[in-house]
């Protein structure tokens, strides 16, 4: 997505201080992954200020060795923008961007952000967070598509309409449903003791996955604590990451903080008050003052 950087930080650049950070693994480290557990998409193109990608293969779920479950394999896309300086001093630095639903075109709106000290010293990662982008399976499918839009492409939809709202509802539970039944979802898995267990990939497919899926690849990705960045909904799932696997986070950023609540109802009236009250603000600013502005 840019041209790679050939140059380096300068000399006059202080080293970054070892009890704060630790180096990434070599570049040859990154290309001789286990492709059983990670597959790169093409491994030639790990080079300092390249990106490139590649699939995690993740079980459904987090195993417990306790629970003796055996989840199917499901594929998250991982991409990388190596430092320019390699082995990246700083390690690792976990990005999403937020959505929900981020995908690894994060790598590139942090690294156009980030100063040319940062992208000479992180490895950034990105991901197609679980059923988007280029991840397998995908919630692109026919089954889970609201068509809300007339012939036109008009929204067919008046919100001042009681009665167009529950139109439209009916059909957001009519799609819900058949997207819950869309039969790519329906996965099963062979268990230790040859029974065949069944798994439904909508419920491993969540904020709480993503977040395992970040600590699979920081294993992966040679076991050092990593650096998280999140925007938005990118708050939450790296403030998830960060409460699940605390000690596994060396620095944190979180802009834009999002509340982790996820009642749907109460974040709905939250937000109609808020414009609400912004709408009152901007009427009351017009009646009071100069009403030319209108």
């Amino acid at each position: 997505p840019h041209e790679r950087t050939e140059g380096i930080i300068s000399d006059a650049t202080e080293p970054p201080n070892p009890e704060v950070f630790e180096a990434a693994i070599s570049l040859d480290d990154f290309k001789n992954i286990d492709p059983e557990l990670f597959e790169w998409v093409n491994p030639d193109e790990i080079r300092p200020g390249d990106t490139t990608c590649g699939f995690l293969k993740a079980p459904l779920g987090w195993e417990v060795e306790e629970l003796d479950v055996v989840y199917p394999i499901v594929k998250t896309y991982v991409c990388v923008t190596f430092a320019t300086q390699q082995p990246a001093p700083r390690g690792n630095l976990a990005v999403h961007c937020g959505g929900p639903g981020g995908l690894s075109l994060c790598n590139y709106a942090i690294w156009l952000d980030l100063d040319e000290e940062a992208r000479s010293t992180y490895n950034i990662i990105g991901f197609d967070q679980r059923g988007m982008g280029r991840s397998e399976p995908t919630f692109v499918v026919p089954e889970c598509a609201a068509q809300l839009q007339d012939t036109e492409g008009k929204l067919a939809v008046n919100y001042n309409d009681e009665e167009s709202i529950r139109d439209a509802a009916k059909v957001y539970k009519e799609v819900h449903l058949n997207c819950w039944n869309h039969p790519g979802f329906k996965l099963e898995a062979i268990q230790g003791d040859g029974t065949s267990r069944a798994f439904h990939f909508l419920e491993y497919s969540g904020t709480r996955q993503l977040a395992e899926d970040i600590e699979r690849i920081r294993r992966l990705f040679g076991d050092q604590k990593l650096s998280v960045y999140g925007i938005s909904y990118g708050t939450v799932v790296m403030g998830s990451y960060a409460t699940v696997f605390s000690d596994n986070v060396n620095l944190m950023v979180l802009d834009g903080s999002v509340d982790p609540n996820s009642d749907i109802v109460s974040r709905t009236k939250d937000d109609v008050r808020s414009k609400q009250q912004r709408l009152d603000y901007f009427i009351a600013s017009c009646e009071f003052g100069n009403s030319d502005i209108v």
